[in-house]
């Protein structure tokens, strides 16, 4: 009898709890991504070309100065950063290394020294502008000839 009125008294208890209560259900969905996909130059080659005259002692930080065209699409909104990826220059780090030595590429981002391996936030509406510039190690200078340098361009979200 005793276990009876014990239930008797829990049943009006729940009752008065949920007398006024309303219960929805709530689903959760989604899907889980390592990121989202952004293409950079529509995922082509990006070229800069210095021409035939770059003469050793103008490598100023203010002579040849160029342009790097690139676009980034991205498939939703959101916040990105945009690094560049390579081996630096031991007198610049944020100079791509050549395969000429004593002669890097200094990058710069929104006029600021790009730093290579380290990224940094940017406004997808309003892409900063990327230049790159032919710097000479200050100790030991390039010797004429060709030159090349390779680094990898990369947007990833936040």
């Amino acid at each position: 009898m005793r276990n009876n009125a014990v239930a008797l008294v829990l049943c009006l208890c729940l009752r008065l709890l949920n007398g006024e209560a309303q219960a929805v259900q709530v689903n959760f969905s989604g899907t889980v991504v390592e990121s989202l996909p952004c293409s950079i130059n529509n995922n082509q080659l990006i070229e800069v070309d210095f021409g035939d005259g770059v003469i050793i002692r103008n490598l100023d930080m203010t002579h040849y100065r160029k342009t790097v065209p690139y676009q980034i699409v991205c498939s939703a909104p959101g916040a990105v950063r945009l690094s560049v990826t390579g081996t630096p220059t031991h007198f610049d780090s944020a100079a791509i290394q050549t395969n000429a030595m004593g002669l890097g590429i200094h990058l710069e981002l929104a006029g600021v020294a790009f730093t290579l391996n380290t990224p940094r936030s940017i406004d997808l509406g309003n892409l900063p502008t990327l230049i790159a510039v032919p710097v000479a190690d200050p100790v030991q200078p390039p010797s004429p000839g060709n030159f090349t340098a390779r680094a990898t361009l990369l947007a990833d979200y936040q």
